[in-house]
């Protein structure tokens, strides 16, 4: 039987539609539940599909060669070299000028609009997050959660502002629709922005925590160990005794000796060689350690490294080592560095370092050898709060020359005068010729896992659409909507595209959301443009929880929140948020 795409596959309906839904509520709770990058999930799903015969391999293929999967492909390596420029650093300086809280947020909402509006989020979010966190002037906690909510709602301006549109984008031409503009989410896009700047410049600093000083962050929520060598002076007396207890800025909290862990630990604890004494507080002072006697900070071998320079990174969402024991990582090996500190958020970490599982978001004090800074995936790892370059800059005209280009590449897009994946092809070789970009720059920037989850997107959708399955899906998951007219039924795909981007990644939600949004605008003969532009705003909307958008993960250690603290900021920016989409899409958005 021919399927509604177009190609041969097993019947649609009955025990076909139930597989296929049974396959999609795994693949759900697999996302929610563990920490499996969704990337690996989608394609095993996608993998399930095409064994059962649901998809055959040609148009499995075709999807990884997707215009719109190739245009995201294409915007990503481009931005890059907007990356080697100066310009985020220059805007970012540009933010703090002044010591007015709500001059600062409204400036750093001017700022970042723009840059998402056409940049990757997560390197917009990256160049800002160092000056940010150690500005002198105002607690971290009052100006990151607000940089990652600007660069989510900048990212609705445009077609190429985040890979959430690029998605919704190839989905909906996979489903036969037309393609969208690259200014058509501007519609409703610009006026989010409008409310954005509104709630983030005289409300949010209301509901965001104090915080404190960016010199004393990370008291209290940085752990850190020293292990008590053999000779060491300190061996047979207390702790109180050895003065453990006396430093300013540490705070010794545990002891580990053998398999047991001491917590909290006595006064009157006796040290035995081989301790491992366990401090929380300001890692910057850790230096502090230095003067008690045969203390090793971690590892006796890292104390070499500990007389270079200390980084602070965030563990990036995409990094290799997610899941990984720290004694496991080979820090040594792989970036010439050394974990002497981890913090998770506000969380207090318990237990032996090198027993930690490392999560995306968490925050690594690093020793650094000669050598960091020079390994081929770092960028992919790791989010600099102490900011390295990573990468050769270019030079002032080079800046000038690769920045009009791109906006040159924009501007052709926009007037029509080339398709946008044309004119970003044609960038990306102007690129090359002038040596901007080199093949190492591809390599580096592939960002596969993205590559890999629109792919598996684009094939599960079309399974999903063909199979009948997203029309059972639709009926019952927008139950309480039908029968209410259009409106009632876009609203409801937009809710359900609002809760899984909490649930989920931003992407998955819109490749599970979308076609239940197309069967239902199907059902009801209505024009299902509405309907895409839904999903792809509600799931932006990812201002409630530190996972649901990479940028909320980068700054949720850097900014010492807590899970709760999203809640309270993000809900009322969220209702306004939802709002203004609610009321704006029907009116440029035709039934």
């Amino acid at each position: 039987m021919r399927g509604r795409f177009g190609y041969t596959g097993a019947p649609t309906g009955g025990p076909i539609a139930a597989f296929v839904i049974l396959v999609i509520a795994l693949l759900f709770v697999l996302l929610i539940r563990t920490k499996t990058h969704p990337a690996f999930l989608f394609a095993a799903a996608l993998f399930v599909f095409f064994v059962s015969g649901l998809i055959p391999a040609g148009q499995l293929l075709a999807q990884f060669i997707n215009p719109a999967l190739v245009t995201l492909v294409l915007i990503l390596q481009a931005a890059a070299v907007i990356e080697k420029t100066p310009l985020s650093d220059w805007l970012s300086r540009l933010v703090l000028v002044g010591h007015s809280l709500p001059r600062t947020l409204a400036r750093l909402c001017l700022s970042i609009f723009p840059l998402s509006a056409f940049l990757n989020n997560t390197a917009v979010v990256a160049s800002f997050l160092a000056p940010l966190k150690n500005n002198r002037h105002f607690p971290p906690a009052k100006l990151l959660l607000p940089l990652s909510y600007a660069a989510i709602i900048g990212g609705t301006v445009t077609l190429v502002g985040t890979s959430t549109n690029l998605i919704v984008n190839g989905l909906a031409l996979e489903a036969g629709l037309n393609g969208l503009g690259l200014f058509q989410f501007a519609w409703v896009g610009l006026p989010l922005c409008l409310g954005g700047f509104i709630y983030i410049t005289f409300f949010s600093r209301w509901l965001l925590p104090a915080g404190a000083a960016a010199a004393e962050i990370s008291r209290d929520n940085y752990f850190l160990e020293a292990r008590v060598l053999e000779g060491s002076a300190h061996i047979g007396r207390s702790v109180a005794a050895n003065k453990f207890r006396n430093l300013q800025s540490l705070f010794l909290a545990e002891l580990i000796r053998g398999d047991r862990l001491l917590s909290p630990v006595s006064p009157g604890e006796v040290i035995q060689a081989g301790d491992i004494l366990v401090f929380v507080g300001d890692v910057h002072k850790v230096k502090d350690i230095d003067r008690f006697d045969r203390l090793a900070i971690f590892t006796e071998e890292n104390i070499g490294l500990l007389k270079k320079n200390l980084r602070e990174v965030v563990l990036s969402h995409t990094s290799s080592l997610l899941g990984q024991k720290v004694k496991t990582a080979d820090f040594r090996a792989k970036f010439d560095a050394a974990v002497v500190a981890v913090r998770r958020g506000s969380k207090r970490l318990s237990g032996k370092i090198g027993s930690i599982r490392l999560e995306a978001g968490d925050t690594l004090l690093l020793a650094v050898g000669p050598d960091f800074g020079r390994g081929e995936n770092l960028r992919n790892d790791f989010f600099l709060v102490n900011k390295v370059r990573l990468q050769k800059q270019l030079s002032r005209t080079s800046s000038v020359l690769a920045v009009t280009l791109f906006a040159a590449a924009i501007l052709a897009s926009a007037l029509e005068l080339l398709p946008l994946l044309t004119s970003l092809a044609v960038l990306l070789f102007a690129y090359v010729a002038l040596g901007f970009f080199r093949f190492e720059d591809l390599r580096n920037n592939a960002n596969l896992d993205i590559v890999l989850l629109v792919g598996s997107a684009l094939g599960i959708s079309k399974v999903m659409l063909a199979s009948g399955a997203s029309e059972l899906i639709a009926r019952g998951v927008l139950f309480p909507f039908q029968g209410r007219g259009a409106f009632a039924a876009m609203a409801g795909v937009y809710l359900l595209s609002v809760l899984l981007t909490q649930l989920v990644t931003n992407n998955a939600a819109a490749a599970l959301a979308f076609p239940l949004a197309f069967s239902t605008a199907s059902s009801l003969q209505v024009d299902p443009l509405p309907f895409v532009m839904a999903v792809a705003y509600g799931a932006s909307a990812s201002f409630l929880t530190p996972h649901g958008y990479q940028t909320n993960l980068m700054v949720y250690g850097p900014g010492n929140y807590r899970f709760a603290d999203y809640m309270k900021a993000g809900l009322p920016l969220l209702v306004v948020y939802s709002v203004i989409t609610l009321v704006l899409l029907p009116v440029f958005f035709k039934f």
